[in-house]
């Protein structure tokens, strides 16, 4: 997709995931130039099985994708709404049920596999007649001139106005920035892989919290079950099991069987036996949070800012928002006259994320020590709070308003608004 031949543009994104393509379809809409370098191929449809990387959005990234037009490129078969959620402790009484009645809204969420959402973004980019994203293009090199900044990738030079790391949590460009980022050890690993269950999943995201740590069970699509029962026919799931790495690497190297057997202990077969469809992959856990988010002339969003724990499936939707916020800063600027890296702007864009950033990063850090200690007092504890959620109203719209990504300093495209600067 090269449609600006010119080496300079008004914003240069490294990186083209869902962070970086989202950003540069929202700046595009603006009037801005904007060119993606993007290491990786161009993004193809996804097909068949469905691919082991998902991600679960809120109610604000829909709303995000929405109002860029790449909602509605996506395939509906391979888009998987839940409208439950059950969260519990395996060894306690503890236990928190919701229901998308009670939240107002279409869904409590909805699971996507990344690949897709890249290749919806990347396919509305086409419609944007000043944005450049080349695929392909790994960046070789960020440095820092009197002129500004420059980045070589290809046979390329290139300059912008305003730079923005978009390249993950190793990102180059908070490197050449200078910019201190991690990482921290969690102390755990991650299995991801797909299974398939005895009984349909209803639309139902489930979370147990185990000994050795969390283990999720998202709701897949199922082409074929959905025709004919809903979307809460399919029985297939996308598992992340968090614990201790030489727990995961056990069950890493267990055959099929074993695996099913230690899978179905550990969610008490909550929908009937369920065995692996797919390859298992592991991870180790680390946490990143970047010193600052910005430098003169450059900003980070994403993974690139900051990386959590994904016990509550919050990463790409704290990045959109890091997005959201950007794009609405850099059209108040605009708007004023300003230069597009003002420095006041790049100040209240940090200023409205990192704090809600690290906030959501302690907090999955307290849930994981909580739930991993053993002693009776905090078993007790940590029950006795689960119950106090699932039967006392305020804290059941408090955690509910904060799963669909209501809270907070919101950008006014994460909300059903038509314009970044509608009042």
């Amino acid at each position: 997709m090269t449609k600006t031949p010119s080496l300079h543009s008004d914003v240069l994104i490294v990186g083209g995931g869902m962070a970086g393509g989202l950003l540069a379809l929202l700046l595009a809409d603006q009037g801005l130039t904007v060119r993606v370098l993007d290491g990786a191929a161009e993004p193809v449809w996804p097909e068949g099985a469905p691919a082991l990387r998902v991600s679960t959005l809120n109610e604000a990234s829909y709303w995000l994708l929405r109002h860029t037009g790449a909602w509605q490129y996506l395939n509906s078969q391979r888009v998987q709404p839940y409208r439950h959620m059950q969260v519990w402790d395996h060894d306690g009484t503890g236990e928190v049920n919701f229901d998308v009645t009670e939240a107002g809204a279409e869904a409590l969420g909805w699971l996507l596999e990344n690949d897709h959402i890249v290749a919806a973004l990347y396919r509305a980019g086409t419609d944007r007649e000043r944005l450049d994203w080349q695929c392909g293009a790994p960046v070789a090199a960020v440095r820092r001139t009197p002129e500004g900044w420059r980045v070589s990738a290809g046979d390329g030079d290139y300059s912008a106005d305003l730079v923005v790391g978009a390249d993950g949590a190793r990102s180059l460009v908070r490197e050449a920035a200078g910019i201190p980022g991690g990482p921290r050890d969690t102390g755990h690993h991650a299995l991801v892989a797909t299974i398939e269950t005895e009984r349909p999943h209803g639309g139902c995201a489930r979370q147990v919290f185990l000994e050795s740590g969390p283990l999720a069970l998202l709701p897949l699509f199922d082409a074929a079950a959905d025709a004919e029962e809903g979307a809460g026919g399919g029985r297939h799931c996308s598992i992340v099991w968090s614990g201790w790495p030489g727990f995961i690497e056990e069950r890493l190297a267990e055959d099929d069987d074993a695996f099913a057997r230690a899978l179905n202990q550990a969610t008490a077969e909550v929908l009937g036996p369920a065995r692996p469809v797919s390859p298992r992959r592991v991870f180790p856990i680390q946490e990143r949070h970047a010193s600052s988010y910005r430098a003169p002339g450059l900003a980070l969003v994403g993974d690139a800012a900051h990386v959590i724990h994904p016990l509550a499936g919050q990463g790409i939707n704290l990045g959109f928002l890091d997005v959201g916020v950007l794009a609405e800063e850099l059209a108040r600027v605009r708007q004023a006259g300003l230069p597009l890296a003002d420095p006041a702007a790049l100040a209240r864009y940090e200023r409205r994320r990192r704090a809600d950033n690290l906030l959501m990063q302690q907090a999955m850090r307290g849930f994981k020590i909580l739930f991993e200690r053993r002693e009776p007092a905090l078993r007790w504890l940590r029950n006795t709070g689960l119950g106090m959620v699932d039967k006392l109203p305020p804290a059941r719209r408090l955690f509910i308003e904060h799963a669909l990504g209501r809270a907070g300093d919101l950008p006014r495209l994460a909300r059903p608004c038509q314009s970044i600067m509608e009042p």
